[in-house]
């Protein structure tokens, strides 16, 4: 690099050098970008390729060679001393030639995979070649098998084909003339042996095109796993040419702290003095200079003891010589709210005498966080009646049954359509789709304060409510339930809705989840038994 005409400790040869460097430097790590993706990618990609396939396949195929031995040794043991007639009939020496071509090729492989020192592409070409022999014997050894006994042998000629395409590793290619040559001999024999029905070809053709898509889907995620590989191994090798030509002075750093959009701060390690950028001060609406930082978050009275801990073991760790840290902290800002922030903090020892310096940046993640909540709620949702589904009502229900306090209840409430089923058939699932959108709405509308109200399944709901006042008033939510559910109607006619209702409740370190679940499902079965249409509350001997 160039050095700067101004002494390096003025501002202005800092600007300079930090102007001139950034230049070139960024200008190096695009070039270097450039050419990387232009000339070695792809040859990476594929040498990546052959590699993984080479690995793969060996060890797929070094099994399948021992299995092979062992099996068919045993084979030919049986045709000649078990079987009776020895190699006497046709149909024996035809089986044992099968017997013994599989053998020989499954001892071959293993006596050249052992042998021999092969590089990568030799053991890859080797993997290949006798994948296709494997492949191609299994194929005629399932016409005869399909000759001597149909169903047997087109079970397992179509179950050989479908495990190549999705555990053997090849380019697309030599898997589509294999695959073509296979079935281009499978297909017309079992035809012929089938009786020529046309529906085995029209069966056997979709197996076709169904291993074709296993393979072209297994190709296509084998080729972005090692893209992926590729551009870590890539950014990996960037931030370490970009680390030696930004090698930022203090004045660079003092740069960045005055122009940087987002919050940046630097700490001395030894004195605790912290100097933050200008963001600071306009979002937190403190002094960008802190002479004692520990103590200062020490005695914050607006952030929370958690983010207190983790601020502070950050920071221990750094003493501690840990070169890096990250959390995500709820920071209270200026005007009250609080925010979500990643802070990221960097220790960099700097000068002669090595002194440490604790890097740290500050960025607001509220978008993405709010994202996130939002995006764990829509899990949350039952897509149809937008009530909890049924992990949300387990997860929330099984948490407060935890969290009890003194003469506080958990109830747990369960209803269950009545002739569901009819409705549909008499009516049209639209009318049914119509009546579990207006049993949601009722049980919503009218849930006590408090209360998780959610679709368990089908046309099951249920309702959690925690309390100290007795259940009276969730018993009558639940009568309640049962007289609005009678009135639904569809286009103006009575559809004959109605529902049964079972309720448990449980106390402080009384019943497990799964136990009040239970309870208030066998209160739902006796209101069945009872008649239907009604409320009935576990009591302790409901069977």
């Amino acid at each position: 690099m160039r050095k700067a005409k101004e002494k390096p400790g003025s501002a202005r040869g800092g600007k300079a050098l930090w102007r001139e460097d950034g230049r070139r430097g960024l200008a190096a790590v695009r070039c270097g970008r450039r050419k990387m993706k232009e000339r070695h990618i792809p040859d990476r990609l594929a040498r990546d390729f052959v590699q993984e396939a080479a690995k793969i396949n060996g060890l797929m195929m070094t099994g399948v060679s021992f299995f092979a031995v062992g099996v068919e040794l045993f084979n030919m043991v049986r045709v000649l001393a078990l079987s009776g007639a020895g190699l006497g009939t046709l149909n024996n020496r035809i089986y044992f030639g099968f017997y013994l071509v599989l053998f020989l090729a499954g001892l071959g492989y293993l006596i050249l995979e052992s042998l021999l020192k092969m590089g990568e592409q030799a053991k890859y070409k080797l993997s290949l070649v006798s994948g296709s022999v494997f492949l191609l014997w299994h194929t005629f050894f399932n016409m005869y098998d399909m000759y001597r006994s149909v169903s047997a042998g087109k079970i397992m000629a179509i179950t050989t084909l479908v495990a190549f395409s999705a555990l053997y590793m090849m380019r697309p290619l030599y898997a589509a003339v294999n695959l073509a040559l296979n079935f281009a001999l499978l297909i017309p024999w079992i035809y012929l042996v089938s009786g020529r029905d046309p529906g085995v070809l029209i069966n056997y053709s979709i197996a076709a095109a169904l291993c074709l898509v296993i393979y072209i889907v297994r190709f296509r995620n084998i080729c972005l796993e090692l893209g992926q590989k590729e551009q870590i191994s890539d950014i990996t090798r960037q931030l370490e040419e970009s680390r030696k030509q930004f090698s930022l002075s203090r004045e660079q750093y003092a740069l960045i702290l005055q122009k940087g959009h987002f919050i940046t701060f630097e700490w001395n390690l030894e004195s605790g003095e912290v100097r933050f950028s200008g963001e600071w001060e306009r979002v937190f609406g403190k002094e960008g200079l802190i002479p004692d930082v520990e103590e200062f978050i020490r005695m914050g009275r607006r952030l929370k003891p958690p983010y207190k801990a983790e601020i502070l073991g950050c920071m221990e760790n750094l003493k501690k010589g840990e070169l890096y840290q990250k959390r995500n902290l709820l920071l209270p800002v200026a005007g009250g709210e609080e925010r979500w922030y990643e802070l990221h903090l960097i220790r960099q020892s700097e000068g002669e005498d090595g002194a440490a310096v604790g890097i740290g940046m500050l960025f607001d993640i509220m978008d993405q966080k709010q994202r996130i909540m939002e995006l764990e709620k829509e899990l949350q949702m039952d897509n149809f009646t937008r009530l909890l589904n049924k992990t949300a009502m387990e997860s929330y229900a099984g948490r407060r049954l935890g969290e009890l306090r003194e003469r506080e209840r958990l109830y747990m409430l369960i209803l269950d359509m009545d002739h569901f089923k009819r409705i549909n058939d008499s009516f049209g699932h639209p009318c049914g789709d119509h009546v579990l959108e207006k049993v949601a709405e009722l049980m919503n509308a009218s849930a006590p304060e408090g209360a998780r109200v959610g679709r368990l399944g089908g046309d099951e709901f249920g309702v959690a409510l925690v309390t100290r006042n007795g259940g009276q008033s969730f018993m009558e939510y639940a009568r309640k339930l049962v007289e609005e559910i009678r009135q639904i109607r569809w286009n103006g006619e009575d559809v004959g809705a109605g529902c049964s209702i079972g309720v448990a409740s449980a106390g402080r370190k009384e019943a497990s989840w799964e136990q009040l679940y239970h309870n208030a499902d066998r209160a739902l079965y006796a209101a069945k038994r009872a008649g239907r249409n009604c409320v009935y509350e576990y009591d302790g001997t409901t069977e």
